[in-house]
């Protein structure tokens, strides 16, 4: 036998020809060892990358098979929603070392960045809010988790934190938290846990255990999905107006345990002699003050004495959210909650009710020109590819809105006339992307949450502060900014100021957008338009190009098709003041305190003539009074500029964006007209709007006592 044949290549000793199994267990067990000296050189190799991850570079990257391209992929792609989604602990601990490397890389004083041991990294890069909802603090099983996880959902967010306990322990709990804080999951995922824990035989025809009472079709519809999204074991039903019955008593013969509906359709059921509530042990009133207010406390007071018994401490467990509980919605709830219940305030006294994350404009605009000024503002602040909800206070306000040709995107209208049907199709399509602009009542107010709306304007200022609070909501959403804009007139500026005081925000007062901004903003439209232009559709129009070029040159003739591509062939010039058509709005400022305004109007007529007084309208004084402003006629606006030359002590302007004014004259703009002398500010009407809120609020208690103490 050759020599070679004799020893092993892998040990280099003797091997005995005679005996094989002796032969093949000897190489086994060297490659066992040599595979375990691998492991445990690796291992040390690890451990000593994360004593001295301090000084680690590229090379001791590779040298840990770390690939930093790969990982940031798999960092970012499971982002959704703003939050990212767990990782497996190796990852995230590669991931944080890849992360901490290339932060070493931007900045020279590396120690300062990199302190601690390399396993508490992943917690440093969470937030404290991120910590604190972290799954793993609460009893949620890990089906629910993957399911919350295919929603986005990675932790629990404040209001759900402060509820879980509360909720999953069988407390009564009453909770006010900001609008698009996520408060549906406040409930429904302590309350899935919970069924989902009890081990009884879910029998066919069993009545439910939760009954989610909403206010609206929609809202109903969508809570009812958030449920149906987080739980597969559990049957979730959703009964609302407008729907066929057939279909839903079918699902109570097969048996339901979460029952989300309407008090009205539900009371059907109910006197129908077909839905049992007896065995109901969750209660649910979203947005509880409308639920609790005048046209849905008879209804839903039926449909709970079947459930609850007076003054008894079995009485199923009552848990009511909204954004808005004001102070008698307390006193009325107590009549279903039971004495010791969990009160939770996530937006307190003092501070600002509405959405942090929406800036609150307003723009004064008589009703005459609200649509066509509404046209240009969803243009400039939103644009054709921005989704934009328009509030209205009727029906018939809202239909007419959506077919004014001034709102030139895809636009629909939502109201309670409107078929169940064509709603729901309404809705989705608005979700969906299939049009841009959605004109609604209060129909679409309260608890949607619909992904990514820019816009959100209300064509007057609503009757009551929680409807603002709750439409306004409707943007920025679930972390991302949004911007409300409330449209108002002269006579209007009281109530407007009284939604800034009980709402805790300040409206900041703009003019409606000028020629300028509506140019820019139809330009980007019209060039983000183009991008979508396939490249075998332009080769057909590459020889009319030619021709335009040739006939306008280059400039001219893209500039022509941009404009007619934007729909902005013709601009009309409105006043900053008061959103009046056909005028400009002037800025005179001088070098000194204004006290009177007549030292203005002198020193217009010295330069401009007698007949200033006709051209001159709505003066007021500039915040700090160190000059006034005014709107002129468009047609004069050159004739003005020509004759008008500037001092040192003076300057004429005109105006790009509605100044600042002197804080009595504010709403003094409305009407048209007159030259603005007069301009004394009229606040009569604020103590008249305040006695009327407060009647309001009395004859709502009156109601209140008729409905509940009878």
């Amino acid at each position: 036998m050759p020599e070679a044949a004799r020893f092993s290549a892998s040990s280099g000793t003797e091997s005995d020809p005679e005996c094989p199994m002796e032969s093949e267990s000897a190489i086994e067990s060297n490659r066992r060892r040599r595979k375990k000296e691998k492991k445990e050189k690796k291992s040390k190799r690890h451990d000593k990358s994360r004593r001295r991850k301090a000084q680690m570079d590229e090379s001791e990257q590779s040298e840990d098979d770390i690939d930093p391209p790969k990982l940031k992929k798999s960092r970012s792609g499971v982002k959704q929603n703003g939050h990212t989604r767990e990782e497996s602990p190796e990852n995230a601990k590669l991931s944080s070392l890849n992360s901490k490397s290339s932060h070493k890389k931007r900045h020279s004083n590396s120690s300062e960045t990199s302190s601690g041991d390399g396993d508490s990294e992943p917690d440093q890069e969470m937030t404290e809010e991120q910590k604190e909802g972290a799954f793993s603090n609460f009893s949620i099983s890990k089906g629910t988790v993957q399911l919350l996880q295919a929603r986005g959902v990675t932790y629990l967010f404040p209001v759900q934190v402060k509820t879980f306990n509360p909720v999953y322990s069988g407390k009564d709990v009453i909770a006010q938290a900001r609008t698009g804080t996520g408060k549906t999951f406040s409930f429904a995922i302590p309350l899935i846990e919970k069924l989902q824990g009890d081990s009884q035989e879910r029998r066919r025809g069993r009545s439910p255990k939760v009954l989610v009472l909403c206010p609206t079709r929609e809202l109903a519809n969508q809570v009812a999905k958030d449920f149906k999204d987080i739980t597969k074991k559990l049957t979730v039903a959703c009964f609302y107006g407008g729907t066929p019955y057939n279909g839903q008593i079918d699902l109570m013969r097969s048996g339901i345990d979460i029952l989300v509906g309407t008090p009205g359709r539900i009371k059907d059921h109910l006197q129908n002699g077909k839905l049992d509530l007896t065995k109901v042990k969750h209660v649910v009133l979203d947005e509880v003050d409308q639920m609790l207010d005048m046209g849905f406390a008879e209804q839903v007071e039926d449909i709970l004495r079947v459930a609850y018994k007076k003054d008894s401490e079995d009485n199923p467990q009552t848990l009511l959210f909204s954004a808005t509980c004001p102070h008698w919605v307390y006193d009325v709830a107590k009549k279903y909650m039971k004495s010791r219940y969990e009160q939770i305030d996530l937006i307190g006294k003092r501070t600002q009710k509405a959405a942090t994350t929406v800036e609150h404009l307003a723009i004064e605009c008589h009703w005459s020109q609200r649509a066509a000024v509404i046209g240009d503002v969803i243009q400039v602040y939103s644009g054709s590819y921005g989704r934009t909800i328009v509030f209205c206070e009727t029906k018939k306000e809202a239909n007419e809105l959506a077919l004014n040709a001034s709102i030139k995107q895809d636009c629909q209208s939502l109201h309670g006339d409107i078929p169940q049907k064509q709603r729901e199709i309404t809705l989705k399509g608005f979700r969906n992307g299939t049009f841009k602009v959605l004109v609604a009542t209060n129909v679409a107010a309260r608890g949607l949450d619909i992904p990514e709306v820019d816009l959100v304007v209300q064509s007057s200022p609503p009757k009551d502060v929680e409807s603002y609070i709750h439409r306004s909501g409707r943007t920025g959403r679930a972390g991302r900014t949004g911007i409300c804009i409330c449209f108002y007139q002269r006579k209007e500026e009281h109530q407007l100021r009284y939604v800034e005081q009980k709402a805790g925000i300040t409206f900041k007062r703009v003019g409606v957008p000028t020629a300028t901004d509506i140019i820019k903003a139809s330009s980007k439209d019209a060039i983000r338009c183009l991008d979508s232009v396939p490249q075998t559709a332009i080769e057909y129009f590459k020889e009319s190009a030619r021709f335009l070029i040739e006939e306008k040159g280059p400039v001219n003739a893209l500039a022509a098709a941009l404009a007619h591509i934007s729909g902005a062939t013709s601009i009309e010039q409105r006043s900053l003041l008061n959103s009046d058509a056909g005028f400009v709005t002037m800025i005179l400022t001088c070098s000194e305190e204004i006290n009177n305004m007549s030292y203005a109007w002198r020193k217009l007529r010295e330069l401009l003539g007698d007949d200033v007084d006709r051209k001159v309208n709505r003066m007021c004084f500039l915040k700090g009074k160190m000059g006034v402003c005014f709107d002129i006629p468009a047609a004069d606006q050159k004739e003005i500029e020509a004759k008008w030359e500037d001092s040192k002590q003076w300057r004429l302007c005109v105006a790009t964006e509605l100044p600042e004014l002197v804080e009595s004259q504010r709403g003094g703009g409305g009407g048209g007209g007159g030259n603005g002398r007069s301009f004394s500010s009229s606040r009569n009407g604020r103590r008249g709007g305040s006695g009327r809120n407060r009647f309001r609020s009395r004859g709502q208690k009156r109601s209140f006592d008729r409905a509940f103490d009878r």
